[in-house]
This record gives structure tokens, sequence and C-alpha cells, in this order.
């Protein structure tokens, strides 16, 4: 019994380790960027993204399988221009974070309230990211 009971505190302890540090990594607040990619094979999206206090951010991710996601979570975000590239065999879908952010949708907002584009084979372009309000900054 007393095995049992030190497995089962050393599962929870690795848990809320592990808990700890996903939540980390990802910004909180009314002023997080988050963007989602899921896509086939290689796809490309990039942004520059302008920070409130002047920073400017570059971030790229890539898909090469079948199936490859990507995510940029970045905080402090009041605006940017992220680009993205379709290959001719391939497919992706964008989900960008509006509800209780700030920021405005750049696509078709579908499927229970996500900002959501689904992009075909070949197709490139970009996208503007701006917002609804302006940042909200501590006092």
């Amino acid at each position: 019994m007393k095995k049992h009971t030190m497995m089962i505190a050393a599962s929870l302890a690795g848990a809320l380790a592990l808990v700890g540090q996903s939540t980390a990594q990802t910004p909180r607040g009314s002023d997080a960027f988050v963007l989602e990619m899921l896509g086939q094979r290689g796809w490309e999206v990039s942004c520059r993204l302008t920070q409130d206090d002047g920073d400017v951010i570059e971030s790229r991710e890539r898909g090469r399988g079948l199936h490859d996601n990507g995510r940029f979570a970045i905080g402090d975000v009041t605006g940017g221009l992220c680009s993205y590239n379709v290959p001719d065999q391939g497919e992706l879908r964008l989900t960008m974070t509006v509800e209780h952010t700030g920021f405005n949708c750049p696509f078709a907002i579908t499927e229970a309230g996500f900002c959501r584009a689904y992009l075909r084979p070949g197709q490139s372009g970009s996208f503007q990211i701006t917002r609804t309000s302006p940042a909200v900054t501590g006092s």
C-alpha cells in the first residue's frame, strides 16, 4: 500500500511540474496574440508583430509532414502582419484566438465563434493583425 501511495504522489508531482511549465509558456491576458496552424505538406506562416513597448517580434512556422501543426503565442502585441504560403499539394487551416483578446478577426468567423481560415493548395497571401481596443496595461 505504501508503494502504491508513493507512486500516486510521484505521478501527481510530475503532472503538476508539467502543468507549471506549459502555463508559463503561454502569455495570459487580453493582449496575448495566439495563432494556431494545422496543415499538410510544406506550408509556411510568418508574422512580424509589434509589441506595446515598440519591440518587433518575428516568428515563423513551417509544416513538412502529412499533418503538421504550429502555434504562435506572444504577449503585449499591438498589431502586425502575417503571411502564408500553401504548396500546390498541401492545405492549411489558420485559427486565431480573438474572444476576450481585443483583436479583430482577419478571417471569416466560423465553427462556434472561432476566427478561422481554410487555405487551399497553392494559396499565398497576408493578413493584418489589428486591435479593436488598445492593449490593457497595468497601473
